[in-house]
């Protein structure tokens, strides 16, 4: 596992893995809907196109934190409300120090354990690659959570809720990579670059670049 030195490039990592996991299913039930799409605009502008200071874009997090918890509260057997705050602490671990981040993530870490009990296959199982994501991107002891072990099981319990999903594929691809497993990776790959995508999904352009960085890692191997 990787040093203190490369915390930021892991969490650089981890905002971008989150923001493509976030949006592995286009539509929550009727009834959160309303309470979650206002936070979810704002949170998608905020972390990708807005280009406001570090310090208002502090700001614009905490404050779409605090958002999300009452939904998360007022939605307390649903796991999407769950998924998408941790998502937004993610991104704001991003901005923050080394010793700041940490706690964040394992808020979301938390978050996403809770998602995971209540509905392991919500969003496509993205709370699963999530997980596993973090397991596999973190530092380890004493320094973090950061455990192999623990991130295959995830990402392999994601492939069996998504077994033709790109964003199940293609992360546990990455992982046999990361673990020089070049040649398993391989059939991972494939499978993401031939997954299906809805083009009227939201996740749609996200899902085109997922398969883009498998392609590429693809030819990489060649």
């Amino acid at each position: 596992m990787s040093g203190t030195g490369d915390y930021t490039l892991h969490m650089k990592k981890i905002f971008f893995v989150v923001f493509l996991l976030l949006f592995a299913q286009s539509t929550f039930a009727d009834a959160m809907q309303e309470s979650v799409s206002k936070i979810e605009a704002s949170w998608v502008d905020t972390s990708v196109t807005n280009t406001k200071p570090i310090a208002e874009r502090k700001n614009m997090f905490m404050q779409l934190a605090e958002d999300i918890t009452d939904v998360v509260i007022a939605f307390p057997s649903q796991a999407e409300p769950l998924i998408l705050k941790s998502a937004i602490l993610l991104t704001m671990a991003e901005d923050a120090s080394s010793f700041v981040a940490l706690g964040l993530v394992k808020q979301a870490k938390e978050l996403l354990a809770k998602a995971i009990d209540i509905n392991p296959e919500a969003r496509e199982g993205s709370a699963l690659v999530t997980m596993g994501v973090l397991y596999y991107k973190v530092p380890g002891w004493p320094i973090a959570f950061g455990d192999d072990k623990e991130a295959e099981n995830y990402l392999l319990q994601a492939l069996e809720v998504n077994p033709d999903g790109v964003s199940s594929n293609y992360f546990y691809a990455e992982f046999l990579l990361e673990q020089g497993k070049d040649k398993l990776a391989l059939t991972y790959l494939n499978k993401a670059i031939g997954a299906k995508i809805d083009p009227g999904n939201t996740a749609f352009k996200i899902k085109v670049r997922q398969k883009a960085k498998a392609k590429a890692a693809l030819a990489s191997l060649s």
